[in-house]
């Protein structure tokens, strides 16, 4: 239990440092590059590539960020790389976002790789793969600004096609999510993006109309701003973006002085803002070449050159060098000329070209293999979870029948049983029905030998002594014995039980020998067997079944035998 206490513990700190460092390289990026990315290299060198986390994800992501800033796109193509490898190495259920195929912000910013080299059909690929994943955010405020990130990289590509409709369509969408949310710094760049399209159209009414608003959005932030350093906002820096793109259209239409103007309010703007200020430094060299004013041209070029450390912003370099070759090349100074034409071989953009090429080919190979990798994790998914549900169903269906069999013989022992007990039930009834007929045959057998006895002893009284009339008397003490009739009523209980408490609910007037009576009916005894079972005349037997009749109340058609018969 230590033992793992302490690697769960460890495990915990560690990714505690990851997101600690991973906060410094956000917080720097923009304004302190070199230290973000030091505090990248940190996070590289402590982490734990087998168990990789969302945060390492991002920071291989920021740095790629820092170093496509600074026009090291192969190099940030291949952290980007790393970042999806990372991204698919982590399970779903420890992602933030749980739908998503692939990390769209890594997508964004691999279509601004394409973008940035004039390959608009891979941005546009790239920027709709990113749309379709932010659309499967759980988290909406992330959602809405990645979707409207993507609408503004879209329309810029529209507008550079020269499809001013549909780019405007583009930014519009971008400016209603923005609008929902009320964000100064976005809306800024919303209407930075309406106020370009309009350049690109020659509409300065619409450009004057959105600066107007620009410049308003900022002075409302500025003077509600409750931080220290609105100078390192994302606010001043999409203002100071809005110079710059108004200093790049005067640049364009050669009214220099006025470009220039906007370019130095640009760069007091994004003086915090380390990308910003090598292609800006370049446009102002590029002003004063254009108001022939060469000294200073050369100065502020070869200052800018001097500024880019490395083979950092490539592209600001080779600018600088082509407003030194121009000045030379008009100057007639041939020697400073040859100098600038030997920097220019020594960059080797062919190389570098050809080096990007290389690494964009690995990346889109590597998410291929991402997407596939993906289909087949959920080919996978889906078989298992079939096969499991399968199993539960078989599992369930198994129970079931075992279940129902059991059931099924429970039923059938329980049957059994009453069908047994029935049985049973029913012999032991044909047993006492069948004692009760052989008492009352004994019965009626009796009687009539005792009925024959006294018969005899009428007939042969004048002739004996006193004794034969003891004889009769005991024969008519016996024809009357209770012992009998006790024994007879137990019988008859025992085969039709209730049957007397049924006749006295029926009438309370009835006396012992009338129930003895309706036993008998109910037995089926006729009248001459009944006669000979009491000892009593035929006649008698019928005046009985009169008054008994009588005292149930039973209509002349009405049988007292089907009466007592339904009881």
């Amino acid at each position: 239990m230590l033992i793992v206490c302490n690697i769960c513990f460890g495990q915990q700190d560690l990714n505690q440092e990851i997101n600690s460092l991973r906060d410094s390289v956000l917080f720097y990026r923009y304004s302190d590059p070199d230290k973000a990315i030091d505090f990248g290299f940190e996070v590289l060198k402590i982490a734990d590539f087998s168990n990789p986390i969302t945060s390492l994800v991002g920071v291989h992501s920021q740095i790629g960020e820092i170093l496509y800033y600074r026009g090291l796109y192969a190099d940030a193509i291949g952290f980007y790389n790393e970042s999806i490898k990372l991204f698919e190495a982590i399970p779903i259920e420890s992602r933030n976002e749980k739908k998503i195929s692939l990390p769209p912000w890594i997508l964004v910013n691999i279509g601004n790789v394409y973008y940035i080299n004039n390959d608009f059909k891979n941005a546009t690929i790239k920027y709709n793969e990113a749309l379709l994943n932010f659309k499967l955010f759980d988290n909406i405020k992330n959602k809405n600004f990645g979707i409207s990130t993507v609408y503004d990289n879209l329309g810029s590509i529209a507008e550079l096609e020269n499809d001013f409709e549909l780019s405007i369509e583009y930014y519009s969408k971008a400016y209603e999510i923005r609008k929902e949310n009320n964000k100064i710094e976005d809306l800024l760049v919303s209407e930075m993006h309406l106020m370009t399209v309009n350049m690109s159209q020659h509409n300065m009414f619409n450009v004057n109309k959105h600066f107007i608003e620009i410049e308003k959005l900022y002075n409302q932030e500025k003077n509600n701003y409750l931080y220290d350093d609105f100078s390192k906002s994302f606010t001043t820096r999409n203002y100071g973006y809005a110079y710059k793109h108004m200093g790049s259209y005067y640049l364009k239409a050669e009214k220099y002085k006025v470009a220039n103007e906007f370019f130095e309010k640009a760069q007091e703007l994004l003086s915090d803002f380390p990308y910003e200020l090598p292609s800006l430094q370049s446009k102002i060299a590029e002003c004063y070449l254009g108001l022939k004013n060469y000294e200073k041209a050369i100065a502020s070029a070869n200052h800018n050159i001097n500024l880019i450390k490395l083979n950092l912003f490539n592209k600001s370099k080779i600018n600088n060098y082509k407003i030194l070759e121009k000045i030379y090349y008009e100057k007639g100074d041939l020697n400073n000329l040859i100098k600038v034409k030997d920097s220019l071989l020594l960059i080797s953009k062919s190389g570098y070209d050809l080096n990007i090429s290389n690494k964009m080919s690995d990346l889109e190979t590597n998410i291929v293999l991402s997407k596939k990798r993906s289909e087949i994790n959920k080919s996978r998914i889906m078989y298992n979870t079939y096969l499991f549900i399968l199993i539960i169903c078989f599992t369930i269906l198994a129970f079931s029948l075992v279940s129902l069999r059991l059931n099924f013989n429970l039923e059938k022992e329980k049957s059994k049983k009453i069908l047994n007990e029935k049985i049973i039930v029913e012999n032991d009834l044909n047993h006492k029905k069948v004692e009760l007929l052989n008492k009352s045959n004994f019965i009626s057998q009796r009687n009539e030998n005792l009925n024959y006895l006294l018969e005899s002893v009428d007939y042969i009284e004048s002739n004996t002594s006193n004794s034969s009339i003891q004889i009769k008397q005991k024969i008519k003490d016996l024809l009357r014995t209770e012992n009998l009739n006790d024994r007879f009523e137990k019988h008859f209980e025992d085969v039709y039980p209730g049957f007397f408490k049924s006749l006295i609910r029926y009438s309370s007037k009835l006396t012992q020998n009338d129930l003895r009576f309706c036993a008998y009916l109910k037995m089926n005894q006729s009248t001459d067997e009944i006669a000979k079972l009491t000892s009593i005349s035929i006649r008698t037997v019928e005046s009985k079944k009169y008054r008994v009749k009588k005292k149930f109340k039973i209509g002349k058609d009405q049988s007292l035998t089907g009466f007592i018969h339904s009881i």
